[in-house]
């Protein structure tokens, strides 16, 4: 893919900011080398962190514990390595030192980050778990759901494409809403985003997710699908240290469905003109038949539509240090992926530089962060346009201005071959800019009070650019053929802004055994955006490819355009209290008022309590006889509430639209009068959903807590649901008119157990695996209708609205499939006979479909619930080791349960392109559960039948790779101090009985999930790649 946006400015700005600090220098007073080894447990330890205090000067042991490090002769070194406590030690003059670390049993006093705060993991009384900067690089990715999936129990993470530049999927535990997004909430060092804030994977310390309500309800209205806090990387004090990272990898679709070859092409044909036509098998004319030369073809358009090998990038460049109080962290990141799928793909580069300054009461943190990117979408169904390309036509030159042709459908067939030649032709390109800035300042008032403000700035501005070229198609007498696919130019730009103000108070007293912590906070913040968008047709020349470059004709329907502006405010207010007793005893509340500009006066404001308790049993004095075996365990409780305000703004406003015609005048008067009429209906007593959510759970420790044990059990219900439901077209409103209502309640109950081995020595390993399992049920809906079909769930592409599949249902899973199911295939006169009797046009060879009401007619009353796209459960497995200087990594995920509407299958089905109509039934192949092929339009071929259902269960190997570090006596003239060299893969193996690409797919919202229909597919990625630290 073309790149560029290097040469922007604003880039060049931030490339001098990091040259000018690489190139800062310090100089160095006299050094001498120190050697020596370091133990625990009576066993060397390899990969033991060896750091002079005060500077980045560091080194790790070498498998047999050794290390050597230059420092001077009154330096301190500090020792550390996971499960060990640190220990700093005094060189003074010495050049041979020799350290046993002692095991750390206080493990869990590891700090997590909760909202607005720290926490260590002790005195944590909800469901949070934290993962650090050295497991997602194992991953190696830069997309933060693959960083998460599997990783943490009851986070469900699915590709929600496999197009360059797409993002996953995230909800936690379960669907949060049915009309709004149930994505979690995102903060970057304190900074709220609505949504995945795309960061370098390169430029994050932790992520730590909080999972109950109790957790979350101090976010509010935004906490009610979970948050994901994520701490970028600060600078540490001393020297400069600069790290490289990067790898070059190559993409492979996975799999794919079979397809007809010419020969079996003419068969299929050759059967389905028969049956069509109800002519005797073998007296048929086919397209071949009309025109013998297409035979000599064998034409498939995958090869030109699917760019295989497709390459994959990600470089990185870090520097840090600090002087004085003052330290910095600066992150480049350029990232690149080409696409599988021919004119896709997607260029980014992301710049963060964080600054911390310490100076008396005063301490004060910035950041900045800074994206650019790229990119470039495939045409639209493309994928489905090579599914149903029939290999005896001429094949199509993705280069090629103009099209011949010949044979049977004469100029149609032309015309046909235009619009696909026309797509390879089409480019659509969006370029955003991203920008955030964030200033927090706190000041000690006393010793145990601190206030601080923040303020953020977020700004963001896309544009989007489609050119549909001119094509012209010409028969073989050389006439044009008129094109049904217009030229034109699509152009689209956006502007948001996002300001965000809090101020807080945090007061932490200790009364002998008593700890007490309280927070007041009050927040606001204002969200603005604004859009525009226009297109004109028929370009004049393909060398003008321009709004101003398509015809000016207002007559001819030429142009089209629209905008939209909105702007909306929160403001939110929070208390907190938290307390223990000797550290055994944990209690913490809160309470917050958030008001939402989204909603009418009457309902502007909503409260969300929240309570949660936690008992660390392993310091009562009668757990000391077993605390050797049980090191630790800890038993938590909470209950909280959250908001949601998803829906479309102004909602509750109603709009009038001027310019419908009304026809005045006796019958068949054709005067018509400009009018208006209420198009958007409002209610104005819409409020909030609530979820109001239960958790219990446990924490164990094991051994010194080498084995740990959680597991969480949890109900969440879903009051208030908000969804925009189809009014009658009586109220005047025209087509698909909706309204916002509060329709009904839902439900969410599960459990999620997550287990960690870690073993330290001369081969260190570490093995973790989670679980997770959450049941959804719709649990009221509104009024007399207990179903509501979902827009957009179709399972083949360009069909009615009748064949909507998924939907909300009392009783149901959200997003369940209602289908007419079928009874296998009519195969015999006798069963053709009796279903006649409901479908007097039924053939041999058709489905049978049942009918579940008895009354003689197939119909929407004869659907049922046949599955959904929602695992029954889900698991990740982990492993690490380090060996010597090798390490090795790999990750599994596995999905249970889940079904999936073949989309893909039906379309080739309809299409009479799927290699399975080879053995449709037939009067030569009796015994077959294929339907005939009657045609495009036939019921054979509907979407809502069971049909199409297949298992959507799959285990994969998510991530393998296998590294090496070179020794540091190789490196020392080089002043490396660091430089690892890995191979890996990312979904290498995948064990599925699905046929279609990929199992994860359809999760780009509630109505497409679990429908495969034209899927952009997810790849597999082989790389290798090099970290260097200086």
């Amino acid at each position: 893919m073309k790149f560029n946006l290097l040469v922007n400015w604003k880039i060049k700005a931030y490339l001098l900011t990091c040259v000018l600090l690489i190139s800062f220098s310090s100089i160095q007073a006299q050094t001498s080398t120190v050697k020596g080894t370091v133990t625990g447990e009576g066993e060397a330890l390899p990969g033991v962190t060896v750091l002079v205090k005060g500077s980045s000067n560091g080194t790790v042991t070498d498998f047999d514990g050794n290390f050597e490090i230059t420092a001077k002769p009154k330096d301190v070194l500090i020792f550390s390595y996971i499960g060990f406590e640190a220990k700093e030690v005094s060189l003074n003059g010495k050049t041979t030192i020799n350290v046993a670390l002692t095991s750390d049993v206080a493990a869990l006093d590891e700090v997590v980050v909760i909202g607005y705060g720290t926490q260590k993991k002790k005195e944590v009384t909800g469901a949070v778990v934290q993962i650090s900067s050295e497991t997602i690089s194992q991953v190696a990715t830069q997309d933060l759901g693959t960083a998460l999936q599997g990783q943490i129990a009851g986070v469900n993470v699915v590709a929600s494409s496999g197009a360059p530049g797409s993002e996953s999927n995230i909800t936690i535990r379960g669907l949060s809403s049915i009309s709004g997004s149930s994505q979690p909430l995102y903060v970057v060092d304190g900074i709220p985003f609505d949504s995945d804030p795309k960061l370098s994977m390169n430029e994050i310390e932790t992520i730590d997710v909080l999972k109950d309500a109790a957790s979350a309800a101090i976010y509010g209205t935004r906490g009610s699908g979970g948050v994901i806090l994520i701490t970028t990387k600060q600078g540490k004090m001393g020297q400069m240290k600069i790290s490289v990272d990067g790898y070059y990898g190559i993409q492979s679709i996975t799999s794919g469905t079979d397809l007809v070859n010419v020969e079996e092409d003419l068969y299929v044909q050759f059967l389905s003109k028969a049956t069509l036509n109800g002519t005797t098998y073998g007296n048929s004319w086919t397209p071949i038949e009309y025109n013998t030369l297409q035979l000599t073809n064998n034409s498939d358009l995958r090869p030109i539509v699917e760019n295989d090998n497709a390459p994959i990038q990600n470089y990185s460049l870090s520097v840090s240090g600090g002087k004085d109080g003052l330290s910095y962290n600066v992150v480049g990141n350029f990232f690149s992926q080409d696409g599988m799928i021919t004119n896709s793909g997607y260029d980014r580069f992301n710049v963060r530089a964080n600054t911390q300054f310490t100076k008396g009461k005063w301490k004060i943190n910035t950041g900045m962060g800074f994206r650019i990117e790229q990119q470039e979408y495939a045409a639209w169904n493309l994928i489905l346009d090579a599914y149903k390309f029939h290999p005896y036509q001429n094949e199509i030159d993705p280069d090629q201005e103009t099209i011949q042709t010949s044979g049977p459908g004469g100029s149609n067939s032309a015309q046909n071959r235009s619009n696909l030649a026309q797509k390879f032709q089409q480019t659509d390109v969006r370029d955003g800019d991203q920008f955030n800035a964030n200033i927090n300042a706190s000041y000690k008032i006393t010793k145990n009070l601190t206030f601080t403000t923040r303020a953020a700035l977020q700004y963001g501005n896309n544009t989007r650019v489609r050119i549909n070229p001119l094509f012209k198609a010409y028969d073989d007498e050389g006439d044009l053929i008129p094109s049904n696919v217009r030229s034109g130019v699509y152009n689209y730009s956006d502007r948001s802004t996002k300001t965000t103000w809090d101020n807080s108070l945090d007061y932490k007293q200790q009364f002998g055994d008593h700890q007490l912590k309280v927070l007041l906070l009050y927040s606001s913040e204002k969200y603005t955006f604004t859009s525009f968008f226009a297109q004109k047709f028929d370009l004049v020349s393909n060398d003008v490819t321009v709004l101003n470059g398509a015809t000016l004709d207002p007559n001819a329907g030429s142009g089209k355009g629209w905008g939209q502006d909105k702007t909306t405010s929160l403001i939110g207010m929070l208390g907190r209290v938290q307390y223990d007793y000797k550290g055994k005893y944990l209690l913490s509340a809160s309470i917050r008022r958030d008001g939402s500009s989204r909603f009418s006066k009457a309902n502007r404001w909503g409260i969300f309590p929240s309570a949660s308790a936690g008992w660390n049993v392993s310091d009562e004095n009668f757990w000391e006889p077993i605390k050797n075996t049980v090191s630790s365990l800890k038993l938590r409780a909470s209950y909280g509430t959250t908001g949601n305000q998803g829906f479309l703004d102004y909602s509750n406003a109603p709009t009038i639209t001027i310019a419908q015609n009304y026809i005045f005048g006796p019958e068949g008067s054709d005067n018509l009068a400009l009018g208006a009429t209420q198009t958007g209906y409002a209610n104005p007593d819409v409020k909030w959903e609530t979820s109001k959510s239960t958790n219990f759970g446990f924490d164990f420790g094991f051994l010194k807590n080498s084995l740990t044990l959680s597991g969480d059990f949890y109900n969440t219900k879903k009051e208030d649901m908000l969804f925009p439901l189809l009014l009658p077209p009586t109220t005047g409103a025209g087509q698909n008119a909706t309204v916002v209502l509060n329709v009904g309640d839902m439900e969410n109950v599960g459990y999620e157990f997550a287990v960690n081995y870690r073993h330290k020595g001369n081969f260190s390993w570490n093995v973790g695996a989670t679980f997770t399992h959450n049941e959804n049920t719709i649990t009221k809906m509104s009024g007399s209708n207990k179903i509501a079909y979902l827009d957009n769930s179709t399972v083949v592409a360009g069909v009615p609205n009748e064949d909507l599949v998924s939907a909300i249902a009392e009783g149901y899973t959200a997003g369940t499939f209602f289908l007419v199911p079928t009874d296998g295939i009519i195969k015999t006169q006798e069963q053709l006979d009796e279903y006649k009797n409901i479908v007097p046009t039924a053939n041999l060879g058709d489905l049978r479909y049942v009918d579940g009401n008895n009354d003689g007619t197939i119909d929407n009353d004869d659907r049922i619930a046949m599955g959904n796209g929602t695992p029954d459960f889900e698991a990740g497995f982990n492993f690490s080791a380090d060996y010597k200087n090798f390490d090795f990594y790999m990750q599994w995920y596995t999905s249970q349960g889940a079904e999936i509407l073949n989309g893909n299958k039906a379309f080739t089905y309809k299409y009479g392109t799927n290699k399975d109509l080879v053995y449709q039934w037939s009067p030569q192949n009796p015994d077959s559960n294929i339907p005939t092929n009657r045609g495009r339009d036939h019921e054979n071929y509907r979407g809502y039948t069971d049909h199409w259902v297949e298992d959507g269960s799959f285990v994969r190997l998510r991530n393998v790779n296998l590294g090496y570090t070179i020794p540091n006596d190789k490196l020392e003239k080089a002043k490396i101090s660091k430089l690892r060299v890995y191979i890996g893969a990312q979904n290498p193996l995948t064990f599925t009985k699905y046929t279609g690409f990929d199992p994860e797919v359809g999760n780009n919202g509630l109505s497409t999930k679990g429908i495969d229909k034209g899927t952009y597919p997810v790849s597999s990625q082989y790389r290798i790649g090099v970290q260097l630290d200086f």
